[in-house]
């Protein structure tokens, strides 16, 4: 199947353009028809959302990247989560309330980071694992990007949500491309989850995005986006 699916297989980057203050930083998510994320409750798993092509193809942006962000949240719910075991894996948290027992860690405990506060209480990990912590009671983010890319060397982040990681970092326009998979199915609910949740943008900040590229594999959709001052 990997050599049929002839979606995202020029994956470049022009990473020049997110300068050497910050990775040039970019989003992959999956939601339904209504835009939610999950199909179950929070905190609990969410694979059964896209198929097989977008699991094929949620590899193929991760090969891309030089290090992937989620949010605790996200690290929780899916104790199996693993990446390539080059890729550097990051964890951002404000209560330290991360998943110590699981692949994320375990795999690959010297590519494994957890961003938070001096407050943050964590819990045992694995030798190895590195810790970033920052003052105040929430991760900033542009100093934390600017961390990435001068100690970690990153060049290209993959954020793989949850959606309130993905608004924090929207809201400080630190996003360069947005990845979506449209599956063809309806969740409902106000209160589920969407790409993006946080505080609403005035109508004058609104961001636009150009469509870069479009494909459809039976009845998925694959999306992706450029932020429109990029070009």
């Amino acid at each position: 199947m990997e050599k049929s699916v002839n979606v995202y297989e020029n994956l470049e980057f022009p990473v020049e353009q997110s300068g050497e203050e910050r990775p040039y930083t970019f989003i992959n998510m999956v939601s339904t028809i209504d835009g939610k994320i999950l199909t179950g409750e929070r905190g609990e798993p969410v694979q059964d959302l896209g198929s097989e092509v977008d699991h094929l193809l949620m590899r193929r942006i991760e090969e891309a990247a030089d290090a992937v962000l989620i949010g605790s949240g996200s690290q929780r719910s899916s104790g199996g989560l693993w990446y390539p075991r080059n890729l550097v894996r990051i964890v951002a948290t404000r209560s330290g309330n991360v998943l110590a027992e699981s692949r994320f860690f375990k795999d690959a405990p010297e590519k494994a980071i957890v961003l938070c506060t001096k407050q943050s209480t964590l819990p045992a990990r694995p030798d190895g694992v590195r810790v970033k912590r920052f003052e105040g009671d929430s991760v900033p983010w542009r100093d934390a990007m600017a961390w990435i890319r001068k100690e970690l060397g990153v060049r290209k982040l993959l954020v793989e949500g949850g959606s309130d990681l993905n608004a924090q970092l929207l809201a400080l326009d630190l996003i360069d491309e947005l990845f979506l998979t449209l599956a063809p199915k309806v969740k409902l609910g106000a209160n589920v989850p969407t790409y993006a949740d946080g505080e609403p943008l005035p109508r004058e900040k609104v961001q636009k995005y150009r469509l870069i590229e479009l494909n459809r594999v039976g009845d998925e959709v694959f999306l992706r986006y450029r932020r429109e001052w990029l070009d």
